[in-house]
């Protein structure tokens, strides 16, 4: 049940350029700095409260891209990302439950400045776009090639169902960080960020506890659908869309007919230090022993108006049969065009058309970091969801991230990092980075290489880049990174 005719070529590819360009989601995932002092303004992506402790008075986030996908849903087969005009998709094999989560992001343009000593603003640009996709297991094997020999290999299954859900938006933040106390040991900050947001792409698909029954004729087999529901809605923006317009045009009347929402994340950072004998230095946030952050991320929802034709189909008919739906759905071009013909065979089928609600990926986030001097530290990151990982009746983005060890040898300019990944997929990536002065460059999964190989492409790990400014000198006192005894 390969596919690879050339308008699934075209969707392919337009998927992934959409996802690589267009919506590039920061989810705490640039790994090598987690607990950096030098981190500057993306810290408040992960922690509110750390954009106090900069080493740097100012610091400007030219701008940032990452992605990173979990996958076990499918291969893309005879391809490599610099070649589709041979790719073909497939399920993986076995009996099993499979996935698909991505997260991507791009900022432009962030920046932070220390008011003073105890206080400091950031603000920031982002667009993100989240995707998570699950089927409860059904069986897939190579020799499948039909919907009716698919059927047949999982008649034994008690029902089928999954979900996929994908959230894009773009986003102002402002972030306010401040020192709550301070002695000349330890240190605790608290900060906020409010984002405004706009709902640029959202999507549901969903099927729900589907059965069906197996039926031999003298001309084959045949299944009739006997239970289930399934729902599909996509955003109102991409039926505006029109190939006679220009790309400018398209783009204004996409973002403008969107929904608006704020979200916000809360966070606190304590910084402490082992006073030593003849040591009358005060904490700073290079001379740390060991820095605890807890915080709260991405607390909201975006909204969406669906588009004409989303719906939701339930109690199936007795004339649900796979090949006659097959059949009329071969022709449905548009959604209104598959609502229209589920209404056939569906007793009932309801119009989708009040706004609905993505929720945002809330997590509650605990990073350990701990400095041996000499410029090396160990960072330790748990990112724990705060929503189900299978939302089958909720609308909800989660991230991939849980477990995450980073040791990195780290100077204002210089930097390698080795950040350790345990996800909640139980996939466990090691990745790599190096900065060289502004430029930070990453892989979560160092074998990321091979998605530029022609072969057969799981599409698990990813890749981030990021440049950093510091228009300004580093904050006085803050540069001496005084040796561990």
């Amino acid at each position: 049940m390969k596919s690879s005719s050339p308008q699934f070529k075209i969707y392919l590819f337009a998927a992934f350029l959409y996802s690589f360009l267009f919506e590039m989601s920061f989810g705490q995932s640039y790994h090598a700095i987690n607990g950096s002092p030098y981190a500057g303004v993306t810290s408040m992506y992960v922690n509110p409260a750390s954009t106090v402790n900069s080493a740097y008075k100012w610091d400007v986030n030219i701008f940032s891209g990452q992605l990173g996908v979990s996958n076990s849903l499918f291969t893309i087969n005879d391809a490599s990302l610099r070649q589709f005009n041979t790719a073909y998709t497939e399920f993986t094999n076995g009996l099993r439950s499979r996935y698909f989560h991505a997260n991507m992001d791009l900022s432009v343009l962030n920046a932070r400045f220390q008011i003073n000593k105890k206080s400091a603003i950031a603000f920031g640009l982002r667009g993100r776009m989240f995707v998570n996709a699950k089927t409860m297991p059904f069986a897939y094997s190579d020799s499948i090639s039909s919907l009716q020999s698919f059927l047949h290999a999982n008649n034994k299954v008690d029902f089928m169902q999954g979900y996929l859900t994908n959230s894009g938006w773009a986003e102002f933040n402002l972030n306010y960080s401040r020192v709550l106390q301070e002695t000349s040991s330890s240190r605790l900050s608290g900060g906020i960020t409010m984002a405004y947001t706009r709902g640029l792409s959202g999507a549901d698909f969903n099927m729900l506890h589907l059965t069906y029954a197996e039926q031999a004729t003298a001309n084959g087999n045949f299944y009739p659908i006997t239970g289930g529901s399934a729902q599909a809605a996509y955003s109102y923006n991409y039926s505006l869309l029109d190939a006679n317009r220009s790309v400018l045009s398209n783009t204004k009347t996409f973002v403008k007919n969107t929904l608006s929402a704020i979200n916000f994340s809360i966070g606190f950072e304590y910084l402490f230090r082992k006073n030593l004998p003849f040591d009358d230095e005060t904490i700073t946030p290079e001379n740390y022993d060991w820095k605890i952050g807890v915080s709260i991320m991405d607390i909201g929802k975006n909204r969406y108006e669906p588009a004409g034709g989303s719906f939701n189909a339930s109690m199936p008919q007795t004339t649900a049969i796979d090949t006659t739906l097959q059949l009329q759905l071969a022709n449905a071009t548009t959604l209104t065009e598959v609502r229209n013909t589920l209404s056939n065979y569906f007793n009932k089928v309801d119009n989708l058309r009040t706004a609905f609600a993505i929720a945002n990926p809330t997590r509650i986030v605990i990073n350990v970091d701990r400095n041996f001097g000499n410029h090396f530290f160990v960072n330790g990151e748990l990112s724990v969801n705060v929503f189900s990982t299978e939302p089958w009746m909720k609308l909800r983005t989660r991230e991939i991230n849980l477990l995450t060890i980073t040791p990195r040898w780290e100077t204002a300019n210089l930097g390698a990092y080795l950040p350790i990944q345990y996800n909640t997929q139980g996939q466990l990536w090691i990745g790599g980075a190096l900065k060289l002065g502004p430029l930070l460059l990453g892989v979560h999964s160092l074998d990321f290489y091979k998605w530029f190989k022609k072969g057969t492409q799981t599409l698990n790990g990813g890749f981030y880049i990021m440049l950093n400014v510091h228009p300004f000198r580093k904050k006085e006192n803050d540069g001496i990174d005084c040796p561990k005894y």
